[in-house]
């Protein structure tokens, strides 16, 4: 084989080099895409979920419409088949969170109702103040907690206006340097904490317009 036939198979052999190595490379690339996604994805299910029980679904109330906590079972019910069910059950155990039928200060006419649909129960809507004050205290909460991130204001309303996927999906791609349990238990703690204060701001349906 001369110089010349040599050197034509040298350059084709890098060249097969440079091919076969940026496919796997794209393919390896690719596996680690997917699989951020899919870890993506069930972290966005699960906090959507969560969300969607600290700032409404499972909050249990008095028959004042008083929030007294949170339905352990319903949080059980939901979150049960997630890879993070059993953390954030026990975070929100660990934290005071949960109430048990029939303890003291919650009786059998007790109800478990969202507080923040009490005014579409009466066929009313939300003042606009109320609104308001929810979404600061909601914001307060967030800023407390993870610092001043300009995305939290944006968290903040999209929780407000029960937009819990959109909630969701922002919060884990601001890459909040906490797991996706302590981020449920946390805003679970912030919730309970905005309950008490408004309801001491806007008794009764004084909220409700």
């Amino acid at each position: 084989m001369n110089n010349l036939s040599k050197s034509i198979l040298l350059k084709l052999g890098m060249v097969v080099s440079i091919v076969v190595l940026s496919v796997f490379g794209g393919f390896v690339e690719t596996n680690k895409t997917n699989a951020y996604d899919e870890v993506n994805s069930e972290d966005i299910a699960t906090l959507e979920t969560a969300l969607n029980l600290i700032f409404e679904k499972g909050i249990v109330t008095d028959k004042n419409g008083f929030t007294l906590g949170y339905d352990r079972a319903i949080f059980e019910e939901e979150l049960n088949g997630f890879e993070d069910y059993q953390e954030i059950i026990q975070g929100m155990e660990e934290a005071g969170l949960f109430v048990e039928v029939n303890e003291k200060g919650f009786d059998d006419s007790s109800v478990i109702t969202p507080l923040i649909v009490a005014c579409e129960w009466h066929l009313m809507k939300e003042k606009p103040e109320f609104i308001a004050a929810e979404n600061k205290c909601l914001l307060v909460g967030l800023k407390a907690n993870y610092g001043p991130t300009t995305a939290l204001s944006t968290i903040a309303n999209l929780i407000s206006d029960k937009e819990f996927t959109l909630a969701a999906k922002k919060i884990v791609a601001l890459g909040i340097k906490s797991n996706i349990a302590g981020i449920a238990v946390t805003l679970g703690i912030v919730m309970y904490n905005c309950n008490q204060d408004l309801e001491k701001k806007f008794p009764g349906k004084s909220n409700c317009m």
